[in-house]
C-alpha cells in the first residue's frame, strides 16, 4: 500500500469521479464514493486520514453506538464506511459537514443505497449545535486539523458534542508545526491516546498519519 501522500487525494487514478474502495477486501461490496475534484473545495477529495479511520471502523467486531456524528465529513467516507461495514448494526448517523458539500454526501449516500441509515446534515463548527446533534455517542473526525484559524470552533464543537460517556476517534496526518496548536489547546478538557493497535500502523506512522481517541476530561467534584 503506497502511503507516499501529501495534501494529496489517496487514489492514484483522478480525484474526479467515482471510485470503488474495497479496503484490501475489507469489504465483500465495494463502498461508492464520488469526488468532485475539488469544485467544492478539499472536502470533496478522499484523504489518507480518512481511509485510515474507514479501516478502523470497519475492522470493529461490533459498532455499539446509538448516535455517530461524524465531523468535517466532506465525501461522507468514514461514515459511510461505518454503514456498509456494520450493515446489521442498529444506529443513527450524520455526516456533516458546510452548506457546499450536501450534495456531495447526499449523492454518495444514494451510490451506497444508505438512505435509511445515513443523514447528510449542516453542522457548522463553532455555532450552535443543532438539534439532531444532540445526544451522540460516537464521534468521528478525520482531516479536520489543518486550518489554524478554525482551532477554536472545532474545539467548541467538540466540547459542545462530549461529555464524559462520549467516545471521539479521529484521524490526522501531521503537515505542518501549528497542528500542535489544537491539540494543546484541547488538552485542557480531553486527553488525547493514541490508538496502535491496528495491522497498518508503521505503514501509517511512517507517513505521519495518526489515529487518536480523544476523551472528555471529568471535572473535579466541587468541595
Amino acid at each position: 500500500m503506497d502511503l507516499d501522500w501529501g495534501f494529496v487525494p489517496i487514489n492514484d487514478v483522478s480525484d474526479r469521479g467515482i471510485q470503488d474502495l474495497t479496503f484490501d477486501g475489507l469489504l465483500k461490496e465495494p463502498l461508492k464514493v464520488h469526488q468532485d475534484g475539488g469544485a467544492a473545495g478539499c472536502g470533496g477529495r478522499l484523504w489518507p486520514a480518512g481511509e485510515l479511520l474507514s479501516r478502523y471502523l470497519i475492522r470493529q467486531a461490533e459498532i455499539p453506538y446509538r448516535k455517530i456524528i461524524e465531523l468535517g465529513s466532506g465525501t461522507g467516507l468514514a461514515g459511510l464506511a461505518v454503514a456498509v461495514g456494520h450493515p446489521e448494526a442498529d444506529f443513527e448517523l450524520y455526516i456533516t459537514d458546510q452548506e457546499n458539500l450536501m450534495h456531495l454526501m447526499e449523492e454518495n449516500i444514494v451510490l451506497n443505497n444508505q438512505q435509511q441509515r445515513v443523514k447528510a446534515r449542516v453542522l457548522n463548527w463553532g455555532e450552535e449545535l443543532p438539534e439532531y446533534a444532540k445526544g451522540a455517542d460516537l464521534i468521528l473526525a478525520a482531516d479536520c486539523v489543518y486550518l489554524e484559524f478554525a482551532f477554536p470552533l472545532l474545539e467548541k464543537t467538540l466540547l459542545d458534542l462530549t461529555n464524559d460517556g462520549t467516545r471521539v476517534l479521529m484521524a490526522y496526518k501531521k503537515r505542518r508545526k501549528a497542528d500542535k496548536h489544537f491539540f494543546k489547546r484541547i488538552k485542557k478538557n480531553f486527553d488525547v491516546v493514541e490508538i496502535r493497535d491496528f495491522p497498518e500502523y508503521e505503514q501509517f506512522h511512517r507517513d505521519v498519519v495518526y489515529l487518536f481517541e480523544i476523551i472528555r476530561k471529568t471535572p473535579p467534584l466541587k468541595p
